[in-house]
């Protein structure tokens, strides 16, 4: 198989980023308009657009790709799931649980793939990357570590600062956080790991 057509193959199964951040960034403006409204409604009301536009991207990113991430699927579930029960019982509190949620379950299957010689970090990265068993449990127990401070942080944040503040930094705050953690990291793979030859078998 060609490189060219190696890469067309990877850009027809690869969601598009609009399709995993978009329904995120229609939260962020929903919320903005809907609270010059009702500022008491518009965080429900902006979940449950959430919620329906997540679903939505994730059914076209199936139909368009015939891939769905099981990250994607699960992070969607949580998403129509808690909105759904915010709503359900006009309680803010089950939503800005949602990312501590995700964080906490990414974090345990992270963390729980080492000891069950499933390795979730090798799993996406491995296809790209050469490197000792060990050294790629230490970098799945180092992510999650960095999910479980993810989901102490947005508690921590909900609990103590205003309703704008936490959607500004679930919007704009996590997102450069894990970037962040992800520089981190590239000099222990420098260091004990190097690029699969693509070319090879």
């Amino acid at each position: 198989m060609t490189e060219s057509s190696t890469s067309s193959s990877t850009s027809k199964t690869k969601p598009s980023a609009w399709l995993e951040f978009g329904p995120l960034l229609v939260f962020f403006v929903a919320f903005q308009i809907l609270k010059r409204r009702n500022a008491d409604e518009a965080m429900l009301q902006a979940a449950g657009l959430f919620a329906i536009v997540a679903v939505i991207a994730l059914l076209i990113s199936w139909v368009k790709h015939k891939s769905v991430s099981p990250m994607l699927i699960l992070s969607t579930v949580i998403i129509a799931f808690t909105a759904g029960l915010a709503i359900a019982f006009e309680n803010k509190t089950i939503f800005y649980m949602k990312p501590t949620i995700v964080n906490v379950m990414f974090g345990a299957a992270v963390i729980g793939g080492v000891f069950l010689n499933r390795n979730v970090v090798e799993l996406l990265l491995g296809g790209a990357f050469e490197m000792p068993r060990d050294k790629w449990n230490i970098i799945a127990i180092r992510w999650g570590l960095f999910f479980f401070f993810c989901a102490a942080l947005n508690e921590v944040i909900w609990r103590t600062q205003s309703e704008d503040f936490w959607v500004n930094f679930k919007v704009f705050g996590f997102l450069p956080l894990t970037l962040v953690f992800t520089l981190t990291q590239i000099p222990f793979i420098q260091k004990h790991g190097k690029i699969k030859d693509q070319n090879s078998g």
